[in-house]
């Protein structure tokens, strides 16, 4: 029996222009399902406005911004006592697992609350749990709620996608280094019906760290045909980066690479961050025409690898699921230079669509690939080709979105 409503739980989108990936999939999702009910999970201001086009039968429920007190502590408690239990016994590093109680026990108990006001919300809108789908875009606090309803008794059962920092945090110390470990992991896995991840990567990852973990499915990710990408029109290289200006990020490594190469290059970043001015100097070379752009929707991106032409499309980021940027690329046909994190080489081909380097390259392996990269026009051409085709195989929002919004309806 196809499912009438879905439940969809994001971090904060439709606000603050957040996530701009997910409203290619809700287009999807809104025509599989009668009703989709968006529930930005990690949104509490009450003075942010919608930034995002919706279809007209999606609504968006701002459940945070009063969380529900506890109806009973006792049961609160009990349910948390029984996940701290089960978490402990299952989880890989106990000494960071009890560094954080305390912490873990704040968010366990808030995702606890908001579980019990979404409940709340579908009493108002008379939705039987059996006749909703449960779908967590992260594998993170939001799933964490669901699992808790689930373990309730609640709901029957959700699904999550798992993507990069829901997934790969051990490696995302840099970004936090004051948790080392998820809480109340093995506590999802346990209670979520499927997790998809967005690369095979991450379905490995997931199998070999966590052999007893019960289903893990591969569901790619996907954008939409804009077009390909103009054929050169001067002999100037183009360079472009998309991406946040951070020390995971890296983008201040290009400037610095193509200050030491004797051509003129333009490079054009999208994008900001807290690293922005380091960006900016390491593009002030002579021979470096820099364009910052800071933040920019994504529409205008698309428009702007759609127009104009683009050599190359590099990101040196340390960590990544697969990055949805690096998808927009293939589908203009622009060639890619990226490190192999994760997920990354599903997407970078060496020697197909692109160039991978290690995460830990040296600036001499940097300085030689781009070098390569810019010599070697012929090899540019042919990246250009199997770029858009990989795209149209494994990347494609239509076919990839259709086929999920089947299984979720299903």
């Amino acid at each position: 029996m196809k499912k009438k409503s879905l439940i969809f739980l994001t971090k904060q989108f439709p606000y603050l222009n957040r996530e701009q990936y997910v409203a290619h999939e809700l287009e999807f999702l809104a025509k599989k399902f009668e009703k989709v009910y968006i529930y930005p999970h990690d949104h509490f201001s009450k003075d942010d406005v919608i930034t995002f086009q919706l279809p007209p039968n999606v609504e968006v429920i701002n459940l945070n911004q009063q969380i529900p007190s506890l109806p009973s502590k006792t049961d609160a408690l009990k349910s948390y006592f029984s996940a701290f239990f089960y978490e402990l016994k299952k989880v890989h590093d106990k000494f960071w697992f009890l560094k954080n109680a305390k912490w873990f026990f704040s968010i366990y108990t808030t995702q606890y609350a908001l579980g019990n006001g979404l409940m709340d919300f579908m009493k108002r809108k008379n939705l039987k749990p059996e006749e909703v789908v449960f779908y967590s875009y992260w594998f993170s606090a939001s799933a964490l709620c669901l699992s808790i309803l689930k373990s309730r008794g609640l709901i029957d059962k959700f699904v999550s996608r798992a993507h990069a920092i829901d997934l790969y945090h051990e490696d995302w110390g840099l970004l936090n280094d004051r948790v080392g470990i998820l809480p109340f992991r093995n506590f999802k896995q346990e209670y979520v019906h499927v997790i998809y991840s967005i690369s095979e990567h991450g379905k490995n990852y997931l199998k070999q760290k966590y052999p007893a973990i019960k289903s893990v499915e591969v569901a790619y990710l996907g954008v939409k045909d804009f077009g390909l990408n103009p054929e050169i029109t001067d002999d100037r290289f183009v360079i472009v980066t998309c991406s946040g200006v951070d020390e995971n990020k890296r983008i201040h490594l290009l400037g610095e690479a193509l200050s030491r190469l004797d051509r003129e290059v333009e490079w054009i970043h999208f994008g900001d961050g807290r690293l922005k001015e380091r960006a900016i100097e390491s593009g002030t070379s002579p021979n470096i025409i820099f364009r910052y752009k800071g933040q920019t929707p994504n529409a205008e991106v698309r428009k702007f690898l759609a127009e104009h032409h683009v050599d190359l499309f590099v990101n040196l980021s340390i960590v990544e699921g697969l990055p949805v940027t690096i998808m927009e690329a293939l589908s203009h046909g622009i060639p890619m230079l990226a490190t192999a994190a994760n997920g990354t080489p599903e997407a970078v081909i060496e020697g197909e669509t692109g160039k991978l380097l290690s995460v830990e390259f040296t600036n001499s392996e940097l300085d030689a690939v781009l070098n390569e990269l810019m010599t070697h026009s012929d090899n540019l051409i042919a990246m250009r080709q199997k770029s858009r085709m990989l795209y149209e195989k494994r990347f494609d929002a239509d076919k990839n979105y259709t086929a999920f919004a089947d299984v979720l309806s299903d």
